[in-house]
């Protein structure tokens, strides 16, 4: 018994004598521990050894706890201080980097927001001295779903300026060396400026700003989207590399992969054994491989090298090295080349260069290979601004190989304004033949040119007082007439010089004051081979005035001038007796109109129906003109635009003798939702109140016909047109004009029109765009003389629409003159959104068939826009 006490009394001693030598041991070690901390307070660090503080602030609805420091020495066993979190939390934290590296030794100030309503563990005070090489700490909260670390300089140097974007870390777990590195793992996320970047694991160093990322990597920006399997990159940067990319537009626009991609800076990449399309994922129709592709998205430009274009999986293009532009933007290079194939050229092969010269002027030279003509060079330049634009066009054939002469063809045109009203215009067309169009030209607007244009004006306009207007233009002018063999026609008059001037002054107590004048020296080629020709000089005058009175429900204004036109002429003819010979007549007219307007219902719709008649009374005193010259009048046709003019002649050559009134009626239906016009009727008729004695043609009508006019929708698809000039002393239809155009919905479209003037045309027109399946589309147009029972235009045709690409083939044949026609096949393939192989039919389709939608490679309805250069 006496033992066992003892013995405890014994192990007592013993345990009471370790507990007070561990005690010392502790205080010894934290004595250790704190000097070091003021010793290496003292030393100067490198960089990556930056001093932090860490505090904890307190925040609405959220615990505060106390921040324990903790030493150099108790980290030293590589052990992590961990708060667990749970397996659904994520953390999230904001580095705002200081990239400044003369700042790089200043102590940081570090600051712990509780985010969402969550309870709270505060992280543990990190001590002055920070952190040694190899030290890691794990930063993971239990309850807190995302943390945010925001990070920024305190005194002394609190006023420092830093405009970096911070960094946004997101992860299911959180962990770094301290002032190195900050690693994500599970669901990582870093948003740096207008990017996102996404993985399984996101490692950021921070002091270098790089990244490493592995694991389903997905970077995302603004417009496209790229992913790989591994990605390292400087944010600051933006130099480097990501390992098997798939990259895509969000738009759906193109898409692409490659080996790898080299990042060469902000918005500049290289990739490596590269593919290119604009077909959606899972379609290859078409593909554009390349060894090489460098792509500068700030220019929206590229370069491939070794590149090779196939098509249903089959090589049809390859090319070394080729540059390119994907924004639309022009970029000088080599374009598409251009195939067609007609009766009189043969096999039609055209290879275009084009020259980017400036922002507002560009170049597109031509070899054209013809193989029945032999090879001809295109020239084309133009040039826009804002005051002046203009270009020149200049095709030359060395030797055609047929008719074994140079052929050539010569277009400029040029327009500028001046300022302070002045402007001038320039335009010369010339080619070598009569025959040049029909022979080389392309479509019925080329080939049926007969008078081409030359040129050249100066002219003013500007302000006369406060409420009038002063035009001034002085221009010579001549034609050169392309004839056609089997119908000569007779050159225009050239003009050398004519000078205009009118002046308007408006509200003069009431009344409106108009001044024309003019004069013209006019010369033609025949004047000294044909006797019947005369030149000489013509000058007109023709002061007026009116008074306008108008309300809200109608108007009415009556106007009275003199108009004098004098000649001098170089010589008398048969014809013509006097040399010097001159004309002067009143002219007298009163227009007016009245608007009565409703509200009605028809098949439930709401429309506003309006009654508009017009009285229009022209009065002008016969004078014979029958031994005066001839130079520029001519009969205008009897339509709405014209029939409420003083003067059915053009020029001022013949001036009509008229006591006559114009009659019209018109109404018109008018959604009350929209306001727009769904259906219009007009008739119109004058009536001479004596019978008219001058007219270049023969056999003048005292009533004259009557007009009528209907247009409209009459449904939301169809549409018609249709207006008849009535011969009311015979009973009969002299003019017909009829055009029904059926268009359900885009892509769609079918076309009846036919056209008739008696003694002169009779002919049909049908065209249309109608798709037979999901893919293919006809288009087909006949134009056809009734009259003189021939075919004076066909184009028949197939387009074949997949969702990347469209092929068309098309037939047309025109009548270029009444002996010739020409016959054209087009062969097209459009890659959408890359470029166009073959010829192209586009015109021949937009202007032969009204309603015609092109659709591009993708199915998507395009649009031209002809005020900019291409």
């Amino acid at each position: 018994m006496r033992l066992q006490f003892y013995l405890f009394i014994c192990w007592s001693i013993f345990l009471l004598c370790i507990s007070f030598s561990v005690s010392a041991d502790e205080r010894s070690s934290k004595q250790i521990i704190d000097n070091e901390m003021a010793t290496s307070s003292s030393e100067n660090r490198s960089p990556k050894r930056k001093s932090i503080l860490t505090r904890s602030k307190r925040l609405k609805n959220y615990s505060e706890f106390e921040i324990e420091s903790i030493g150099k020495k108790e980290l030293r066993s590589n052990k992590h201080l961990a708060f667990d979190t749970s397996p659904l939390s994520k953390q999230k934290i904001a580095l705002n980097t200081v990239r400044n590296e003369s700042n790089r030794s200043q102590p940081l100030f570090v600051e712990s927001q509780h985010i969402d309503n969550q309870g709270t563990h505060s992280p543990e005070s990190i001590a002055d001295s920070g952190l040694r090489n190899g030290e890691q700490i794990a930063l993971m909260k239990p309850q807190l779903p995302k943390l945010e670390i925001e990070r920024e300089i305190i005194a002394p140097i609190a006023k420092t300026d830093s405009t970096e974007n911070p960094v946004y870390i997101e992860a299911n777990l959180i962990q770094g060396y301290n002032e190195l590195e900050v690693e994500g793992i599970g669901d990582a996320e870093i948003r740096s400026d207008d990017q996102i970047i996404s993985a399984d694991r996101i490692k950021y160093f921070q002091d270098t700003d790089d990244i490493e990322v592995e694991g389903g990597v997905r970077v995302e920006r603004q417009e496209d989207v790229i992913e790989g399997s591994r990605l390292t990159m400087n944010l600051d940067s933006k130099i480097g590399e990501m390992d098997h990319p798939v990259y895509q537009f969000k738009d759906g626009s193109r898409r692409g992969d490659a080996e790898i991609v080299f990042i060469e800076g902000e918005g500049q990449y290289r990739f490596q054994q590269a593919r290119y399309t604009t077909c959606p994922e899972g379609n290859e129709d078409w593909m554009v491989e390349a060894d090489d592709l460098e792509m500068n998205d700030n220019e929206k430009t590229g370069v491939a090298r070794h590149a090779k274009l196939k098509f249903l999986g089959v090589p049809i293009g390859y090319t070394p090295w080729g540059s390119f532009s994907y924004s639309g933007e022009r970029k000088t290079g080599f374009l598409a080349p251009i195939y067609s194939a007609n009766g009189r050229t043969g096999i039609d092969i055209s290879v275009p260069f084009y020259w980017n010269i400036a922002p507002n002027a560009d170049a597109t030279f031509k070899v054209r290979g013809m193989s029945k003509r032999g090879v001809m060079i295109n020239n084309e330049v133009r040039y826009k601004s804002k005051s002046m634009t203009g270009g020149l066009y200049f095709d030359v054939l060395p030797n055609d190989e047929i008719t074994e002469e140079n052929r050539n063809r010569v277009q400029f045109e040029h327009g500028q304004g001046l300022g302070h009203g002045w402007s001038y215009r320039l335009d010369y067309n010339r080619v070598s033949d009569d025959l040049y169009f029909r022979d080389l030209g392309k479509g019925l607007k080329v080939t049926s040119r007969t008078q081409l244009l030359q040129q050249g004006k100066i002219a003013y306009n500007g302000a006369l007082g406060e409420n009038g207007l002063l035009s001034f233009s002085t221009q010579v002018q001549q034609f050169q007439t392309v004839q056609d063999p089997a119908r000569p026609a007779s050159a225009p008059y050239k003009k050398l010089p004519q000078i205009l001037l009118r002046a308007t002054q408006r509200d003069v107590f009431g009344a409106d004051f108009d001044f024309k004048g003019s004069f013209t020296e006019f010369s033609h080629v025949d004047d000294k081979k044909d006797p019947n020709k005369v030149a000489g000089s013509r000058y007109t005058i023709f002061p007026n005035v009116s008074v306008p009175m108008e309300n809200s429900f109608g108007f009415i204004t009556p106007k009275i001038g003199i108009h004098h036109t004098g000649y001098m002429l170089n010589r008398s003819t048969i014809n013509i007796p006097e040399k010097n010979i001159s004309r002067t007549l009143p002219i007298l007219s009163i227009d007016s109109g009245v608007t009565f307007d409703r509200e009605t219902k028809i098949f439930g719709e709401g429309f506003t129906q309006t009654i508009e008649p017009r009285l229009f009374y022209v009065y002008v005193p016969y004078k014979n003109q029958s031994l005066m010259p001839n130079f520029d009048s001519w009969v205008q046709g009897f339509t709405f635009g014209r029939i409420f003019s003083e003067n059915r002649f053009s020029g001022s050559d013949r001036i009509n003798d008229a006591n006559q009134f114009t009659m019209a009626l018109t109404s018109r239906l008018i959604d009350e939702d929209t306001g727009i016009e769904r259906f219009r009727i007009a008739v119109a008729k004058q009536l001479h109140l004596r019978e008219q004695r001058v007219g270049v043609v023969a056999n003048p009508k005292r009533n004259s016909d009557i007009i009528v006019q209907l247009s409209g929708n009459i449904t939301p698809s169809l549409s018609a047109k249709h207006t008849m000039q009535i011969d009311q002393s015979k009973g009969h239809t002299d003019v017909m004009r009829s055009i029904l155009s059926y268009q359900p919905e885009t892509g769609k479209v079918l076309n009846l029109g036919y056209r008739y003037t008696r003694g002169v045309l009779a002919q049909y027109d049908i065209s249309g765009q109608w798709p037979i399946s999901n893919k293919w589309r006809v288009v087909a147009r006949k134009n056809y003389s009734l009259r003189d029972t021939r075919d004076l235009s066909e184009i028949a045709g197939v387009e074949y629409n997949a969702c990347c690409w469209t092929a068309r083939f098309i037939y047309q044949k025109i009548r270029t003159s009444s002996t010739r026609t020409n016959t054209t096949f087009f062969l097209q393939l459009e890659l959408g959104g890359l470029l166009q192989i073959g010829s192209d039919p586009l015109k021949v389709l937009t202007r032969g068939i009204p309603g015609y939608t092109n659709f591009d490679g993708r199915g998507n309805e395009m649009m031209d826009d002809m005020a900019e250069l291409r």
